[in-house]
């Protein structure tokens, strides 16, 4: 998809933490694309077999887990932006291994916090919560001072996670900006990451003439954002000094139903099918009911807006998908 010239970056040192995940490769694309000094800090590797090397030339990678304090020195030395992605994903997976999410979730968070306030405190770090700190229930569309009373140890440790950048920006300096993006979709997510990005996984379900599985009705609605977008968001974000202890919503501020966005990837994959089923126990006790982003802060602060359309996003994806496929 089109994306805004960064030349902003060129020649810039940023460090993008879990750089080799869903979001964190695109925008790892994107910055080197733009002409970043990058660094990259991830613990899985790589994506595919051979990949890294061969896509990503040129960028410093810093192999292991964002909780070894030693490799999180290292790391952030020198860094201009620190874009903050590592950790585990999932509400269902969450609840059900609360404790490794609470090591990996908030312990990783600190630790970054303290190697760059002990090495690199003026380093500007981007955050990409998630709607999932917001209640159930809430007024839609839902702003950034709706209630936050998350229904996942996902939730609540993200939730933990914007209050230590903003506590460490208000004892030390620091600088940070939080944003809380909805349900994105988009290219380079594995296939093994069915626990998010379900547009993705119902893509990759489809091509496979798979049926999609649809908990109830599937009437729920929900704000989905293509990864070109969230990428532009948190590049915005990080050169905007205005934007430095605040909180945006990230999304497209249009709800689309469940079942709407199934049958959407259907009719442009050619193959699927819906498949309803009653609703899982587990994912039960996590469903937040109808989810929309009001956008208007980060718009009216910093200029962004969403420029993918759902529909054209999905078959973009399908595409690129496809070329994977057919090949």
């Amino acid at each position: 998809m089109t994306q805004r010239d960064w030349a902003a970056y060129s020649g810039k040192p940023v460090l993008v933490t879990g750089g080799l995940g869903f979001i964190g490769f695109n925008l790892v694309r994107a910055l080197q694309a733009a002409g970043a000094q990058l660094g990259v800090l991830s613990r899985s590797w790589p994506p595919r077999p051979g990949s890294v090397e061969s896509i990503l030339g040129g960028v410093s990678f810093f192999k292991g887990d964002i909780r070894d304090s030693a490799l999180v020195d290292e790391a952030v030395t020198g860094r201009d932006v620190i874009f903050h992605l590592a950790g585990k994903s999932g509400p269902v997976a969450s609840n059900a291994s609360p404790l490794e999410d609470l090591d990996v979730n908030s312990r990783g968070m600190l630790t970054l916090l303290e190697s760059c306030r002990t090495l690199n405190p003026g380093a500007k770090i981007v955050f990409p919560s998630s709607r999932l700190v917001y209640g159930a229930n809430t007024e839609m569309p839902a702003t950034e001072a709706a209630p936050t009373a998350p229904l996942s140890i996902y939730g609540i440790h993200k939730r933990a996670a914007e209050e230590y950048l903003l506590l460490y920006q208000r004892l030390h300096g620091m600088r940070a900006t939080i944003l809380r993006i909805t349900n994105p979709y988009g290219p380079f997510q594995r296939p093994d990451q069915n626990r998010y990005g379900i547009i993705n996984w119902f893509i990759h379900e489809a091509m496979h003439d798979r049926p999609l599985t649809v908990y109830g009705k599937g009437a729920q609605l929900r704000d989905y954002i293509h990864v070109d977008d969230a990428v532009d968001a948190m590049l915005t974000a990080g050169l905007a000094p205005e934007a430095e202890g605040m909180i945006f919503n990230v999304g497209s501020g249009r709800g689309v139903s469940f079942l709407e966005m199934a049958e959407h990837v259907i009719r442009s994959a050619g193959r699927g099918r819906v498949k309803h089923i009653e609703w899982p126990s587990d994912a039960a006790l996590v469903e937040t009911g109808d989810f929309i982003a009001d956008i208007s802060l980060i718009a009216e602060r910093l200029g962004w807006k969403p420029a993918v359309r759902l529909e054209a996003g999905i078959e973009d994806v399908i595409a690129r998908y496809g070329k994977i496929f057919e090949s």
